[in-house]
C-alpha cells in the first residue's frame, strides 16, 4: 500500500511515528482503542517491487489496503495494465489519491473508497498489497482467509503474517512477502482412480497448515503416505507408491471435489489416467 495504515493507543502521540521506531511501536498498538494515524509512503521501488513479486497483470485486480495517496494502485494500472481499488480510511488521502489518478490518465481503471480495512468487502481481489504494522496484518489475515479465492496472491511490504510461511521472499532494499492463498482441503477424501487394469478407491486423507499439506490412503491392509505433496492455491499434487507402482496425482480444488490426471507406468512415456476425490463429512474448520 501506499504507506503504514495502522492504529495506536489513543495516549500515544503522533510524534512518536517514524520509521526506525516501528517494530517497537507495533508492540503499543491497543486491541481496544484505535485512531487514525499518519502514514509513511512507499518509495517507487517498494511500490514496483510489490506489484512484481505479485507477478500482477492485465488479468488482476489489485486490492491495496490502507492505499494512502493510491500510489500502488496507480503504478499497477499505469505499469501492468491492472485494474485497482485502494481502501483508505482518511478522507483527505481517497480525494487526492482519485486526483492522482486523473493526472496519471488512469482514472477508468481504479477506484478508491473511503473505509476501514477490517470491514472491506475484498472477495474480488487477485491481488491484495499490504503495508501495515504487525499487529493489524494479524487481525486482518481471517477476513483474507475467508474473503479471498483459492490463488490469490498477497504481497505483504515489511511486515508478514507470523505463523503462515511465505510462498517467496524477496529483499530489495525492503523484504517483500508473498503468501498464495490455499485451497481447503484438510479433513477425508473419497478417491478414485482410473488406472490402468480397472479402478482403484482410496480413502485419504490431509492435514493442512496454510499451504504446506501431508497425509496419505488408507488402504486394506495398510496405509500408503503421500510423497511430494503440495498445494500451490488450488493446485494440489502428490505421489502414492501402491503394488510396486508409482502414482503421480495432478489436479484442482473446486469446494468439496478435487480432481486431475494421475500419471502411472515406467519410463518416458507414462500412462495418464482420471482421478476424482468428494470430500466425506465437515471440514476441520467446519468442526
Amino acid at each position: 500500500m501506499a504507506g503504514i495504515k495502522s492504529r495506536w493507543r489513543a495516549t500515544l502521540g503522533c510524534a512518536l511515528l517514524f520509521a526506525a521506531a516501528l517494530p517497537a511501536l507495533a508492540a503499543e498498538v491497543s486491541r481496544e482503542t484505535y485512531i487514525p494515524t499518519p502514514y509513511i509512503p512507499s518509495t517507487t521501488v517498494a511500490v514496483d517491487e510489490m506489484l512484481r513479486v505479485a507477478d500482477a497483470g492485465p488479468d488482476d485486480l489489485v486490492v491495496d489496503l490502507g492505499s494512502g495517496d493510491g500510489r500502488i494502485v496507480i503504478a499497477a494500472a499505469r505499469d501492468y495494465g491492472a485494474r485497482g481499488l485502494g481502501i483508505e480510511i482518511d478522507p483527505a488521502l481517497v480525494k487526492e489519491s482519485g486526483e492522482n489518478a486523473r493526472r496519471a490518465g488512469v482514472a477508468d481503471r481504479v477506484a478508491f473508497r473511503e473505509g476501514d480495512v477490517l470491514k472491506a468487502e475484498i472477495g474480488a481481489a487477485t491481488v491484495v498489497t499490504l503495508y501495515l504494522l504487525p499487529q493489524l496484518v494479524e487481525q486482518l489475515k481471517p477476513r483474507l482467509l475467508a474473503q479471498l479465492k483459492p490463488g490469490t496472491r498477497i504481497v505483504a511490504h515489511d511486515f508478514g503474517f507470523a505463523d503462515w510461511m511465505p510462498d517467496r521472499t524477496v529483499t530489495i532494499s525492503k523484504n517483500y512477502y508473498l503468501y498464495v492463498v490455499p485451497a481447503r482441503v484438510a479433513g477425508k477424501w473419497r478417491l478414485e482412480a482410473d488406472l490402468p487394469g480397472g479402478g482403484r478407491d482410496f480413502d485419504f486423507e490431509v492435514q493442512q497448515s496454510y499451504q504446506r499439506i501431508r497425509g496419505g490412503a488408507r488402504v486394506q491392509g495398510g496405509y500408503l503416505p503421500a510423497f511430494e505433496a503440495r498445494l500451490d492455491g488450488d493446485r494440489i499434487a502428490f505421489v502414492l507408491v501402491d503394488a510396486n507402482t508409482s502414482l503421480h496425482f495432478e489436479g484442482r480444488v473446486s469446494g468439496p471435489v478435487m480432481e486431475g490426471v494421475v500419471r502411472s507406468g515406467f519410463g518416458r512415456a507414462p500412462v495418464t489416467s482420471h482421478w476424482r476425490a468428494t470430500r466425506v463429512g465437515r471440514t476441520p474448520e467446519e468442526g
